[in-house]
């Protein structure tokens, strides 16, 4: 599996500390129209207000059931979901420009690579359980391939790791005598060869510049979320 779907969801500086940006000044009446149906866009993706509910059905479904009765809990769930939902359509927009996509066929093995730690069907109960449907698993399936597709190409592959990164890293986990088994020489002892230690060591790094490379796309496609919209999914704000 990949960058995201393995590893970890990206958390950034704060749940609130994310860049909004509102541009309805100077447009036509057909244009504002548009640009009110949207609750999160970039120049060249739209995530709508119905998108927004499917993932906020999902989200909901890890957090107790009565969640919307303590207004600051459930407001801070609805800010952590639209950022993470912001950083996604950053990188689905980059995607999308540098012409990065998976096919069916590639779906369609990860899906049975993902499958097999679950036995029997499992699988389809854990759905079934949580209210998710099947489409609309494999639909997030298939989006967090493409991002970790784009970070593999543009960000994981172009990391050099040198003969200094090598030496440092064995600076840090040194193999320890029969006295001396501590916790670091476990972890050195248990790579196999240097494939495997530069393939660490690239994912570590993939990991340290991951936020500033996330920076700089949201700078090449700067997110617009439509203020009036969020205040539909916030409890106890005051809506126009």
């Amino acid at each position: 599996m990949g960058f995201l779907i393995k590893n970890f969801r990206r958390n950034f500086i704060g749940v609130f500390c994310f860049v909004v940006f509102i541009a309805f000044t100077g447009c036509s009446e057909s244009e504002k129209k548009t640009a009110q149906q949207f609750l999160i866009k970039t120049p060249t993706m739209v995530i709508t207000s119905s998108d927004f509910l499917e993932e906020l059905d999902l989200k909901r479904a890890a957090y107790p059931y009565n969640i919307h009765e303590n207004p600051a809990e459930y407001n801070e769930m609805v800010i952590h979901l639209i950022k993470m939902l912001s950083d996604e359509i950053i990188l689905l927009s980059a995607a999308d420009n540098k012409g990065v996509t998976v096919t069916a066929q590639e779906v369609e093995l990860a899906e049975q690579a993902f499958k097999k730690d679950y036995p029997e069907n499992s699988f389809d109960q854990i759905l079934l359980k949580n209210a998710i449907s099947y489409s609309f698993w494999k639909k997030r399936f298939k989006k967090n391939m493409i991002m970790d597709k784009l970070i593999d190409q543009e960000l994981k592959e172009k990391i050099v790791i040198t003969a200094e990164d090598i030496v440092e890293f064995y600076k840090k986990h040194r193999i320890a005598d029969a006295k001396d088994m501590d916790g670091d020489a476990l972890v050195l002892k248990k790579i196999d060869g240097e494939k495997e230690l530069v393939s660490r060591l690239r994912n570590q790094k993939t990991q340290d510049k991951y936020e500033e490379w996330m920076q700089q796309l949201g700078n090449e496609y700067p997110v617009e979320i439509n203020k009036e919209k969020l205040k539909h999914f916030l409890i106890g704000i005051e809506k126009k």
